[in-house]
């Protein structure tokens, strides 16, 4: 059915289950025989950005469009049932003649899309989050390429910012420190004493499990040229790739932040760092020098 559908056939169906409430459910069963219609589904209509800002939450929506820009990776936990799963997705920004908004694109998508290239989409989803309209990519959503449509609209739109850089001398290193949330209902009203959780909002007791992430994670808190004290994470590994720098990659066989000498010998050099904006992971961090200027 989905393929008849990003194709815009028109389809007979048989063998459908007929509900109480007067629905009809597709199962196992049901056969798709394609027909010949005179009418095309409005999801499946090129409509224009002008069009989508004015569309309800949820409502799935086609049209043409050029890439603006492509924002950095960036990490999400979604509920899944009774699961969160972790997934990537990118902030894009979209125009075509009449304006421009905000389309997420998850990983499924990085690389079908580009930057300045133009592409009739197929299947994207409205968004409505405090009266501001975004799209979303979901697994129906299709991308084909077309020529440039040349004149668009991006006057209103504002300017991904996930990305920056800034110059400054490391003041701390510490442990991520892990939130204690409930496994079910991912309350934070629970008492935890580090062998099990208990959820006062939805009455359970879970045995708390360690994240192995954290523990190849560390903060970092760096003082800026402008006296600013940011505070980030930090992969370890790129910790150690630093102290190999400054000729002490024996200190990388010690706990990082046990071992006195890992501070004061970061603490005494200017660092370099590139880092997310949106969760403040450290992208790069290196010495200092002409080159990163």
């Amino acid at each position: 059915m989905l393929d008849h559908l990003n194709n815009q056939r028109g389809i007979k169906l048989n063998k459908l289950k007929f509900n109480d409430d007067n629905t009809y459910v597709a199962t196992s069963e049901t056969v798709a025989v394609e027909k010949i219609l005179a009418l095309t589904p409005l999801c499946t209509q090129i409509t224009t950005i002008k069009n989508i800002e004015c569309m309800s939450d949820g409502e799935y929506v086609s049209f043409i469009c050029k890439v603006v820009e492509i924002g950095s990776d960036e990490s999400v936990l979604l509920n899944n049932g009774s699961k969160r799963i972790q997934k990537l997705k990118r902030t894009t920004v979209i125009a075509d003649n009449t304006n421009s908004i905000i389309m997420n694109i998850w990983e499924n998508h990085f690389d079908v899309i580009k930057k300045d290239v133009c592409y009739r989409i197929k299947l994207a989803k409205a968004k409505m989050f405090n009266n501001e309209t975004t799209l979303t990519t979901t697994v129906h959503t299709t991308f084909e390429t077309i020529e440039d449509i040349h004149i668009i609209n991006i006057s209103t739109t504002p300017q991904i910012s996930t990305e920056s850089a800034v110059i400054g001398t490391i003041t701390s290193i510490g442990r991520v420190q892990e939130t204690c949330k409930c496994p079910k209902c991912y309350s934070t009203d629970v008492e935890c004493n580090g062998k099990t959780i208990k959820c006062t909002t939805c009455n359970s007791r879970s045995v708390y499990l360690t994240k192995s992430t954290t523990s190849e994670k560390l903060t970092l808190s760096i003082l800026d040229t402008n006296q600013i004290t940011l505070e980030f994470t930090v992969d370890i590994s790129k910790l150690c790739e630093l102290l190999e720098r400054c000729g002490r990659q024996d200190l990388c066989n010690n706990d990082l932040v046990d071992h006195e000498d890992v501070l004061l010998t970061l603490s005494s050099i200017t660092v370099f760092v590139h880092y997310n904006t949106r969760n403040m992971q450290i992208n790069i961090i290196v010495l200092n020098n002409i080159d990163n200027k």
